[in-house]
């Protein structure tokens, strides 16, 4: 298999690993864009029903981690600080106000991407001892999710 139907194969799996997530939590999964490698999924803050919508790109994944990039609903702009949840100080660091989600799981946090990273190696992200077990959408979403529904953590918007 070349690596966009692996890419694809692997994200159809792993979004019906994510279903008991999805009727629990009230997730919504779009359709999948097969052409642009990507799909949506829309969060809801049970603290104060802020809602997310993070789009989540997979293209040579898993070779390379998810791109993940919150937009924002009323205007579809993508990576602005409106768009992302903050997080209180305290645990603070997972939502980056560059930004993006500062975690080897998303491929934007590296340097070819945002600069951030240089120290990260994209090819190697799952041995990344910072990934824990972020290594698949499920776990990935659910970290998210936790960080916006955990009112100690949860801090509103960004922007």
């Amino acid at each position: 298999m070349d690596s966009k139907t692996v890419a694809l194969v692997t994200i159809e799996s792993e979004i019906l690993d994510c279903q008991e997530h999805c009727k629990k939590y009230s997730w919504q999964i779009s359709e999948i864009d097969k052409a642009d490698q990507s799909f949506t999924v829309l969060l809801v803050s049970p603290i104060d029903t802020e809602k997310y919508l993070l789009e989540i790109n997979f293209e040579n994944y898993p070779e390379w981690p998810l791109y993940l990039e919150f937009v924002e609903i009323d205007t579809g702009i993508k990576g602005s600080m409106k768009a992302y949840p903050k997080q209180s100080r305290k645990h603070g660091g997972f939502f980056h106000p560059k930004p993006c989600i500062c975690h080897p799981s998303s491929r934007k946090a590296y340097k070819e991407y945002s600069g951030l990273h240089r120290d990260w190696d994209i090819s190697a992200w799952k041995q990344n001892p910072q990934v824990t077990n972020l290594t698949n959408l499920l776990s990935i979403l659910d970290a998210i999710y936790s960080r916006i529904s955990i009112m100690e953590v949860y801090n509103g918007r960004m922007g």
